[in-house]
């Protein structure tokens, strides 16, 4: 880093102090010339107090110059600039406007301080002072052609000077122009070889240019000027440089080259200790750039600690941390108070911190602030830019940033047609843009289709540079693991969790493949008390705990399960329960689950089950199931000795992430040698989903014809039901991937019994669900319904429950 020259302030200074020495000594000047010297001799804010109290007794010009000098000199600028908030420019002499512009400088008022510096110069063209000052503040305010211009003549005025030399390499420095810079640094130790401050100077920027060899060899050929504490220090201006490169050229293993330097200097005992801080300062940004984010975070709270507030660029790289650690408020104050302290890095070409407080408040689910914040930044950007040299116009990469932001914005608001449509268009405006096709893949596997990302991922990779395709690799292995083809992936997933290089794609592939493998229990429970709400059976209360392995590298995994049942019939207590146990082979893009099982209580008989699930699309899938023994069996039907087995199939239609629906037949076949056939439809429709809202829709129909059989359960002749429900969710985020959310459901429907009149049903219903991901889900809810048994309408209260625990 290059700090600002400050040149002036010591001639100015000089000049000030000096000022009036030779005037007639008046009381005034007395008590001003006594107060300049306790300044001199230490007392300097006795001095400073004393001057203040004179110049507002007697407004004396003198005493004026001396005070700003010495607020300057005492780096409180703000004060100096205050002491004569109503002179005008022309009030003040040359001393004053040169400190004045000075303190200006140094408290940022870049405008003010150009203002004062002209000041100078049209007083007096050849004051070399004003046209220094000039070419200063423009470098300062990116003004860089302006800047060459004044020192064009500074120099004419001034000639060459170390103060021009000096000048000269700021300039050269915030222009990125390291040979104009490496030859003003040049010319100053040719000035003065013994200048220790600018050798140092040369080194670093020898180690910038990547020239670590010639930084020795300044090293070696003036051994008296560099210490080993200066040694330590190359090796910390190396090893930075490395993770700089490295961040901008995007090289993790130079960023990893420079924290292992970083870390060699940080283990010398004898190591500075303002080496130590700034060297643990880059450390935090060289760890949350390799995507260590905890150890960055730690880093960084206990250099907080000890140093108080963290260097902006230390900041950002907090904030960087603290999102990728699943903590987005927390990263949402650190960018915002970035973006406050410099407004201009909100927009930066190179990095806009918008980006992260964009991804930042996404993640906290704060929709409408992000959304907010692109309209401003679209505001605020046009399609093309002025090039560094400010002569050409080029494609701005801020507008077509915010453009693609818009795009996952509209997805994750839940309006993903919405979002696919506008990327559509990009694309035909864009055909090769690999960057385009692999945001196509993620929305394409957020909208559940797996298959076709896996195409759009591949059509990217080609167009990407050979060592810049990791994230088409981890797309197409997320969409296979998504889709459920875990044969082969899974051995190219650990290879790529193994080599590949730090970045976000791998961070998910890593946190998909550990979810999707992890073993967990799930359970649910329903109580009521009416005698059925339903064409299909007499409702009883159920239990069920689902204990599921972890999957292998196929995707296979066993299971156990446990199911419960109990009702009363007639004044006596029903109670059935079965212990089941099972495996499911992944055969993609079929699976099939196989399971056998004892029956207790009322049902003491084995029971088994076969299911084949086959999904040759994103689209459809197939389910053919048989169950000896079912579990379903009414329980009045297992107290009258009667057992049932059951043979389903059903074909399943998913659109998209907004409908999905399935028509399916049944037969229930009792020892009783009653033979119930179902035909059964449904379809699930979101209305409308924005940020936290979602309104959902479904209709259900069903039908069935039983034989006539005399039989204590329910056992209609035929039946059939119509039905719709709307349910009306609302989300409150509680962290990250965590939220607690509020479900309304309303439901209506017709149902027609044989040998009875046809009924309304409705239901209405309250529930709240808790997702704690990836470990804990749980649910509880009640509802209200009327349903028909055999003719009656009947009320009935149900309360319902149910959990998910993951072990990961």
């Amino acid at each position: 880093m290059h700090s600002r020259p400050n040149a002036l302030l010591p001639i100015c200074l000089l000049a000030c102090l000096t000022a009036g020495a030779a005037q007639g000594q008046t009381t005034t000047d007395a008590q001003r010339e006594a107060l300049v010297v306790q300044a001199r001799q230490g007392a300097l804010q006795t001095s400073i107090n004393g001057l203040q109290t004179l110049y507002y007794q007697t407004q004396n010009v003198r005493v004026r110059e001396d005070l700003v000098a010495l607020l300057v000199r005492a780096d409180r600028y703000q004060e100096a600039l205050a002491v004569c908030s109503g002179c005008q420019t022309d009030d003040y002499s040359d001393s004053e406007l040169a400190n004045l512009a000075g303190a200006a400088r140094s408290a940022g008022d870049f405008p003010q301080a150009l203002v004062l510096f002209r000041a100078l110069t049209y007083r007096n063209p050849a004051n070399a002072q004003g046209w220094l000052g000039q070419a200063l503040v423009h470098t300062d305010m990116g003004n860089h052609t302006l800047a060459d211009i004044s020192l064009q003549q500074y120099n004419q005025v001034a000639g060459t000077t170390t103060a021009g030399l000096e000048a000269r390499g700021y300039l050269a420095a915030r222009t990125a122009n390291a040979m104009q810079e490496l030859s003003a640094r040049q010319a100053l130790v040719a000035q003065d070889p013994g200048n220790t401050s600018e050798l140092h100077a040369l080194y670093r920027l020898a180690v910038g240019l990547g020239a670590s060899s010639a930084a020795r060899r300044i090293m070696q050929t003036n051994p008296d000027t560099f210490t080993s504490s200066d040694r330590l220090w190359l090796t910390y201006y190396e090893g930075v440089t490395d993770i700089r490169l490295g961040i901008h050229t995007d090289q993790p293993f130079r960023v990893r080259s420079g924290l292992d330097e970083l870390n060699s200097v940080l283990s010398e005992p004898d190591a500075p200790p303002e080496l130590i801080t700034i060297a643990e300062y880059d450390k935090v940004v060289a760890l949350a750039e390799l995507r260590r984010f905890s150890e960055a975070e730690a880093l960084a709270v206990r250099l907080e600690n000890q140093h108080g507030q963290l260097p902006s660029y230390v900041s950002r790289a907090r904030a960087y941390a603290l999102n990728g650690m699943g903590r987005p408020d927390e990263a949402i104050t650190l960018y915002e108070s970035l973006i406050r302290q410099s407004p201009e890095q909100a927009t930066n070409p190179d990095d806009p911190l918008n980006e992260g407080l964009f991804f930042s408040y996404t993640d906290a689910q704060r929709f409408r602030d992000a959304d907010k914040l692109l309209q401003q930044w679209m505001s605020s950007e046009p399609e093309q830019r002025l090039d560094f040299t400010r002569t050409l116009r080029i494609e701005n990469p801020n507008y077509q940033k915010v453009l693609l932001l818009g795009v996952l914005l509209d997805a994750w608001r839940g309006r993903a047609e919405e979002a696919s449509e506008q990327l559509a268009a990009y694309q035909n405006q864009a055909p090769a843009d690999p960057y385009l096709w692999l945001m196509k893949g993620d929305l394409e596997r957020s909208r559940g289709w797996p298959r076709q990302a896996e195409d759009s991922y591949q059509h990217a990779a080609p167009l990407l540079q050979p060592d810049n395709q990791d994230a088409a690799r981890h797309g197409v292995l997320l969409a296979r693991l998504q889709r459920g083809q875990w044969e082969g992936t899974t051995t190219e997933v650990a290879k790529e969790i193994a080599q590949a290089r730090p970045s976000a794609t791998r961070d998910d592939l890593v946190r998909e493949w550990r979810e999707l493998r992890a073993p967990q229990l799930s359970s649910s429970f329903e109580r009521s008390e009416g005698q059925g709400s339903g064409t299909q059976a007499s409702r009883e209360w159920q239990y069920e705990v689902l204990l599921e392995g972890p999957r292998n590298s196929s995707g296979s995994r066993p299971f156990a399960q446990r199911i419960g049942q109990y009702g009363e019939f007639e004044g006596e207590n029903l109670y059935a329960s079965y212990n089941v146990a099972g495996y499911e082979w992944n055969l993609h893009p079929a699976t099939l689950k196989l399971a056998a099982g004892q029956g207790t209580q009322l049902n003491e008989d084995f029971l088994a089950l076969a299911e084949l699930r086959y999904a040759p699309t994103d689209h459809l899938t197939t389910t053919l199931a048989v169950e000896i023994n079912t579990t379903d069996t009414p329980l009045r039907a297992l107290r009258d000795g009667i057992n049932a087995d059951r043979y389903r199939g059903e074909l399943a239609y998913r659109r998209d992430e907004r409908g999905a629906g399935a028509i399916g037949v049944m037969a229930t076949d009792f020892d009783d040698s009653n033979l119930r056939q179902s035909i059964y439809g449904y379809w699930n429709q979101t209305l409308y989903h924005l940020d936290r809202w979602q309104l959902n829709g479904e209709i259900q129909a069903s039908t069935s014809r039983n034989d006539d059989v005399e039989a204590s359960y329910f056992n209609p002749g035929r039946d059939a039901s119509l039905a719709g429900v709307l349910t009306l969710n609302y989300e409150t985020p509680i962290d990250y991937r965590q939220s607690f959310i509020q479900s309304l459901s309303i439901g209506s429907g017709r149902y027609w019994q044989e040998d009875n009149d046809s009924e309304n049903t409705w239901a209405v219903g309250y529930k709240h669900q808790w997702e704690l991901v990836p470990t804990v889900s749980f649910e509880y809810g009640i509802a209200r319904e009327r349903a028909v048994y055999d003719g009656t309408p009947e009320y009935d209260n149900v309360i319902s429950a149910g959990f998910v625990w993951r072990f990961l």
